[in-house]
């Protein structure tokens, strides 16, 4: 950003620079980070649902099923995943929010931001891909 000064001044001010060598990074440099974090909020949506009354278990436990085996391969950015999430957030979303309002808060919760993580990383692939194929075009 600005390069680091040389010289300061000496006049009577008094001044307080702190550089830092710290670069900021976008989405794109993060997609380890996204998916990883998005491994983490499963763990967590799967402890949540697991400790869910039978009657709020049972509607959703086949979807629970399907992402049991994402979160074993560690794989968030297929359609399938995405399908299973969003099938099991629509199931806990019917239930009844009397019967355990923290579990199913938390599960929908931590079931939503690895839902959001698939879609961001997807997305920032697709980009990827798409500049790609538009630079080879106008070479």
């Amino acid at each position: 950003m600005f390069p680091t000064p040389t010289t300061f001044p000496t006049e009577n001010t008094h001044r307080l620079v702190l550089f830092l060598d710290q670069k900021l990074h976008g989405d794109y440099e993060r997609m380890e980070d996204i998916l990883a974090d998005a491994a983490r909020h499963m763990r967590r949506a799967e402890e949540a649902i697991a400790q869910l009354p039978y009657d709020a278990f049972k509607p959703i436990q086949s979807w629970v099923r399907d992402l049991d085996k994402h979160v074993e391969k560690r794989r968030f950015l297929t359609e399938d995943f995405r399908h299973a999430a969003q099938s099991a957030l629509r199931e806990l979303a019917k239930l009844d929010p009397d019967e355990a309002p923290a579990l199913i808060d938390s599960a929908m919760r931590h079931l939503r931001d690895p839902l959001e993580s698939s879609h961001r990383v997807t997305d920032l692939l697709a980009a990827e891909q798409e500049i790609s194929r538009h630079r080879g075009q106008h070479r």
